[in-house]
């Protein structure tokens, strides 16, 4: 056997076993354990809509103490308690005359230590992970959601100026 073909028959061997040795890494690698999403891992027995039921005339409060043209600039959608319901979102649409002025805004609040604070000094548009670290990525997903404008949809507040 001349050295051409060893040397030919030493390279398929080579290309067979890295082959193999792939195959069987990917067949025997562990498999990671699937987490069923929970809806914002909420705790069993913690019911967020009798909370925010609750909750919602103080955290309108808060937010209009701050930015008062909220109650009569924008309607504020109901919004969404979050976690254990130390996390609220919700969005405000404007409802003035200005027909340049169409953004959604939105709210981030957390309640520490039993008083709500507002987290968007002022609301914003959108609510950015890196600017929000501390923020579980799925609350601000979800207050991020695309909302359409005004009288689109029955999750969007129907505006009535006057």
């Amino acid at each position: 056997m001349n050295s051409t073909m060893k040397n030919f028959f030493i390279a398929i061997a080579v290309i067979f076993i890295a082959g193999a040795s792939l195959a069987y890494g990917a067949l025997t690698a562990p498999t990671p354990e699937r987490q069923t999403p929970s809806s914002n891992n909420i705790p069993e027995g913690v019911d967020l809509e009798a909370q925010l039921t609750q909750e919602i005339r103080t955290i309108t409060g808060v937010l209009v103490a701050l930015y008062p043209q909220v109650e009569t600039d924008y309607v504020m959608a109901k919004g969404k308690l979050y976690k254990s319901g130390e996390w609220y979102g919700t969005t405000l649409t404007y409802r003035g005359e200005d027909t340049m002025n169409r953004d959604t805004l939105r709210v981030l609040m957390e309640k520490q230590a039993g008083i709500w604070k507002l987290r968007t000094t002022p609301p914003e548009p959108i609510l950015s992970a890196q600017e929000y670290t501390d923020v579980p990525k799925s609350v601000l997903s979800d207050i991020n959601k695309p909302v359409s404008l005004p009288g689109g949809d029955t999750t969007t507040p129907v505006i009535v100026n006057g």
